[in-house]
């Protein structure tokens, strides 16, 4: 009671400076302290997170390089009856005229069977007589030296499975010619056995990849020695701490002490690495000081001029701001014949004055607007997007607006790759199409409408003779722009000319149907529709044939894509190559397009997307499009086995892919599939047989003489062999329901082979 007392009886300034510096001043201090604290740890673990994030970068490059270029090398020793391994053998001889002759079809098949190339380096064969035959590149390094490395002694004594190693090259042309410093090339290694090489010639089959993970920590290093980055000096490591690559000279090691090294491993396979990244430690939390200072300067101006503007905020200052806040309660209900009589400060009341300007500005510009919606028009680009929304039709805008079709114009069609704003979806696309109005042509001549935030309708005014070039210029620029801008491709489709309102729906479709086209020509193709029309037009319409094939592709189905492969290759015979790349690029279209319908990236399938029109024309005779085609399956198959992950949510393709990988095990049964999926046999078979369009049994024997006709005709096992390779103890069964499917017994089917 006293104190208050007391209090009650001390000056209101007094008071009001005790309690500013209690409840203000001190807490400020402290939440100041507490957080420049936190804020230390956070910049160092900021740091650390961003050295672990490019380390993730270099880790994912390289892992993704180890699983495809494993892949890859194990493709190419099974693929067509290890073909390639007969012509490797081949050139094990003392006779230079026969190996000469298989040295150029090892070459010839090789590169086939390599498309796409992304970094290989070279493929080498090592024979057990100390030959060494390879493909692109010859290895700078002896046969005593590659043979005593962990990965050629591990894959020798694990025949069949693919071991990794590498090289750090230390010079120019240090391992192959033509090489660069400083390249970690990968090498994957596999001993075929017996039932691979049948001619028991060659000891290891290597693969030299070049990985793009060694430029990534090149370029980290060199901006960190440069000061542009702070992601330290980064290296691999083996578990026993040898160093795998690096950019650093034996001279220019690292101390200890005065750098933190950040670690994360790297397994594949059974092996660990591990990247490391050095940073000096005082760089850190160099940031952190930069900022601090800042932040502890603005924290004593603040408190300052808290402090000097508290006993003003409380004299003159409190009563005025009263008064137009509730005029502005007043003007937020509606009231516009608001007005403040001045008072305060100079500042305040002319806050006053101005407040009750903007009531009456406020009041003019809604007048203004109301006279200004009563009398508005369409702009033109209104009118496209109407057309194109439905919400009138060309001949309403041709009345309304005949200054719109006055020209002949032509529509385009723009298909967005790889575009990531900073907003999501039309918002953030926005920013794209606001940079076209840069080009002089696109702005005085185009009209866009964003029909998705991927696909763009262009509307085209024709003002010259050749307007297709003039067209094709512009794209070009808009191109580069967005390339170097947005990080974004630009595919775009020119339509025929036309004029007046009735053309219009036509031209709009056409684009709408011939956009796919995208998925031969290419990210940044620019394709003039009215060129070989009624050629893309077979095309799109024989693409319609193969979308049983590219669905089995697309979840990997091998039993139904190999009948539809089958199917498809018995159209080759009798057809010229005109009619056979006509068929390629519309079985090339329906997976395109197989890809789209679920919002997959086509282009991921291979890293980038391929002209495979100009491909095809490449390829001269039917056997090659054939190889071509089955390569280019055998990775889609692949691809879509691995990273689309179908196979978690669809149970029949769940099923199908587990019989695929067990049909050769005699015990598989219904109920073991069933099991695997997780449901009953009764729902399990009734679900197969309706979506499946066959039973279980019908799919499990068909795949089985599937892969029996497969073996009769490509190698020479005897038939028990080969009845025991597709799941049949007994040869008599086997025999049996050969000659039931096929008509005819498995040594005659060899025969007419």
């Amino acid at each position: 009671m006293i104190k208050k007392q007391k209090m009650k009886t001390l000056p209101l300034k007094t008071i009001y400076n005790m309690l500013f510096l209690l409840f203000i001043m001190i807490p400020i201090l402290i939440v100041l302290l507490v957080s420049l604290l936190i804020l230390n740890q956070q910049f160092k673990n900021q740091a650390m997170e961003n050295i672990e994030q490019a380390q993730q970068t270099v880790i994912a490059e390289l892992l993704s390089d180890i699983s495809v270029m494993s892949m890859r090398l194990s493709h190419l020793i099974y693929t067509n009856n290890n073909e390639i391994l007969a012509y490797a053998a081949g050139t094990d001889t003392a006779q230079w005229e026969i190996r000469y002759e298989n040295a150029q079809k090892l070459a010839q098949t090789g590169n086939l069977a390599l498309e796409p190339v992304k970094d290989i380096v070279s493929v080498g064969f090592y024979m057990k007589s100390g030959r060494e035959t390879y493909i692109k590149n010859d290895i700078h390094r002896s046969e005593e030296e590659i043979k005593q490395t962990k990965w050629y002694q591990a894959a020798l004594e694990n025949p069949n499975r693919v071991f990794v190693g590498s090289y750090d090259t230390n010079s120019l042309n240090d391992l192959f010619t033509g090489g660069k410093k400083d390249m970690l090339v990968l090498v994957f290694a596999l001993a075929p056995d017996v039932t691979t090489d049948r001619s028991q010639r060659i000891e290891m089959v290597t693969f030299y990849h070049s990985t793009a993970a060694a430029e990534r920590i090149r370029k980290y290093n060199t901006n960190y020695l440069a000061g542009k980055n702070k992601l330290g000096i980064a290296q691999i490591t083996d578990e026993e701490g040898q160093v795998i690559f690096s950019t650093q000279e034996e001279a220019e090691q690292i101390p200890e002490g005065k750098y933190t090294c950040v670690r994360t491993p790297i397994e594949f396979n059974d092996t660990v690495w591990y990247i490391e990244s050095y940073i000096k430690t005082s760089q850190l939390t160099a940031d952190y000081w930069k900022n601090a200072v800042f932040i502890l300067l603005a924290a004593v101006l603040i408190l300052a001029l808290a402090a000097y503007f508290s006993r003003y905020f409380l004299r003159s200052i409190v009563k005025p701001v009263e008064e137009i806040s509730s005029g502005l309660r007043q003007v937020e209900e509606g009231n516009l014949e608001v007005h403040i009589s001045p008072s305060g400060q100079f500042e305040i009341r002319t806050m006053i004055h101005q407040f009750n300007a903007m009531v009456r500005r406020l009041n003019a510009l809604i007048e203004e607007y109301e006279d200004k919606v009563r009398s508005a028009k369409r702009s033109p680009k209104d009118y496209l997007a109407a057309m194109l929304k439905e919400e009138m039709t060309p001949e309403e805008v041709n009345t309304s607006f005949a200054e719109f079709f006055a020209e002949r114009y032509a529509i385009l069609g723009f298909f967005v790759y790889g575009y990531h704003g900073e907003e999501d979806g039309t918002k953030g696309t926005s920013r794209l199409t606001y940079s076209f109005e840069r080009n002089p042509r696109f702005a005085s001549r185009c009209l866009l409408y964003m029909e998705r935030s991927d696909f763009f309708f262009i509307f085209y005014r024709i003002t010259e003779e050749d307007y297709v070039s003039g067209i094709k210029k512009m794209v070009q620029d808009l191109q580069k722009a967005a390339k170097a801008e947005f990080g974004a491709g630009i595919c775009a489709l020119i339509g025929r000319e036309a004029f007046g309102c009735g053309d219009f729906r036509h031209r709009i479709e056409d684009i709408r149907s011939k956009m796919c086209l995208r998925h031969l020509k290419g990210e940044c193709a620019v394709i003039d529709v009215s060129e070989e029309s009624s050629q893309w037009e077979k095309i799109i319409i024989l693409s319609r044939e193969y979308e049983r094939l590219a669905g089995a592709l697309y979840i990997a189905d091998e039993k139904n894509m190999v009948e539809e492969k089958e199917r498809l290759f018995e159209m080759f015979p009798n057809r010229g190559m005109g009619e056979l790349y006509q068929l390629a690029c519309s079985v090339v279209l329906a997976i395109g397009n197989r890809f789209s319908e679920d919002n997959s990236n086509f282009t991921e399938v291979f890293g980038k997307q391929y002209d495979y029109v100009e491909k095809f024309r490449r390829i001269e005779d039917v056997r090659s499009l054939k190889i071509w085609l089955t390569n280019y399956f055998a990775w889609i198959m692949d691809y879509s086995a691995s990273k689309l992950k179908v196979s978690e949510t669809d149970m029949v393709v769940r099923a199908k892919r587990y019989i695929t990988a067990h049909y050769e095990e005699t015990e598989l049964t219904l109920g073991m599939v069933a099991e695997y999926v997780g449901l009953n046999e009764k729902y399990f078979t009734n679900r197969f047989t309706k979506e499946a369009g066959e039973n279980f049994s019908s799919y499990l024997t068909g795949l089985r003489m599937q892969k029996a006709r497969e073996l009769l005709k490509t190698t020479s096992f005897k038939v028990y062999e080969i009845a025991e390779m597709t799941g049949y103890q007994n040869a008599e069964h086997f025999n049996r329901m050969f000659k039931k499917i096929n008509g005819i017994s498995p040594s005659q089917y060899r025969k007419t082979m």
